[in-house]
């Protein structure tokens, strides 16, 4: 398994007992058998979501969990791992994805790094914005670029960009 996949989910398992990661493309299961982290307990989400849920949340209330669901992700009125999914962490294997994680970014800001894939590629870009990133930035104060624009320059870049 690619070794940045590998630290993508440790990091999020810093942050989450649960990472779920749905392979909506089914082509990740090789990954999933091989994958081994440490403290880390896989289950495969396959028609067993109650027991699932049971498990993780009740019985074993400590140990860190990695949930594999294999095709489409159901419809939220049919997704009986709902609440779980939304409170968990969120593993996705493409490259904006693992750009995200390398720069603690949440999934909402997945739209800036994929209409700026270019910028993400030079390792050392990646690393300056990493020195200016707070946990309070948005992805449209990312977009902007500068924390000190006034309205009138935040309206001008607005009116450009559309």
């Amino acid at each position: 398994m690619d070794n940045r996949v590998a630290q993508a989910l440790t990091k999020l398992f810093e942050r989450h007992r649960i990472v779920l990661s749905d392979d909506t493309k089914e082509e990740l299961r090789g990954d999933f058998d091989a994958l081994t982290l440490p403290g880390i307990e896989k289950l495969e989400v396959k028609n067993n979501e109650y027991g699932l849920k049971y498990r993780i949340l009740r019985e074993e209330p400590e140990q860190k969990f990695l949930l594999y669901r294999e095709g489409p992700q159901p419809d939220d009125l049919d997704n009986w791992l709902l609440d779980v999914q939304l409170a968990a962490g969120e593993f996705r294997a493409d490259q904006a994805a693992l750009w995200l994680s390398e720069l603690d970014l949440g999934f909402e800001f997945a739209d800036v790094v994929q209409s700026h894939a270019e910028f993400f590629q030079a390792i050392k870009r990646k690393e300056a914005l990493r020195k200016l990133l707070k946990p309070e930035d948005t992805a449209g104060l990312i977009w902007l670029g500068n924390r000190h624009h006034s309205r009138r320059d935040v309206l001008r870049r607005l009116r450009l960009r559309g």
